[in-house]
């Protein structure tokens, strides 16, 4: 009879142990948990700052493409053969008349 009750205390032992472990566990599993919800509440402003970031870069892309319409505007007049032309004209009939006055 000596047996069974050797064996009950060595498995409440080992439960023992098991739940000191999963203590243990479960007070690191906390402290990651803590240190988590620190930086969670650290960037609570984190969506805020998205927007504002959405936001400007927006602005800027609407700038970019106004530029680059502008510059491609201007890129066309030089580039145009018939702008050059008529300029070229322009400018002989301006110094005929300018020559004859």
């Amino acid at each position: 009879m000596t047996e069974p009750i050797d064996t009950t205390g060595m498995m409440l032992g080992e439960m023992k142990g098991q739940l000191r472990e999963l203590i243990h566990n479960f007070n690191n599993m906390a402290s990651k948990i803590d240190g988590l919800t620190e930086r969670v509440l650290g960037a609570k402003d984190l969506p805020d700052k998205i927007k504002a970031l959405e936001d400007r870069v927006s602005k800027l892309e609407a700038d970019k493409n106004r530029r680059d319409g502008a510059m491609g505007f201007g890129a066309w007049l030089i580039k145009s053969p018939a702008v050059a032309w008529f300029a070229a004209l322009a400018f002989a009939a301006w110094s005929l008349l300018k020559g004859k006055a």
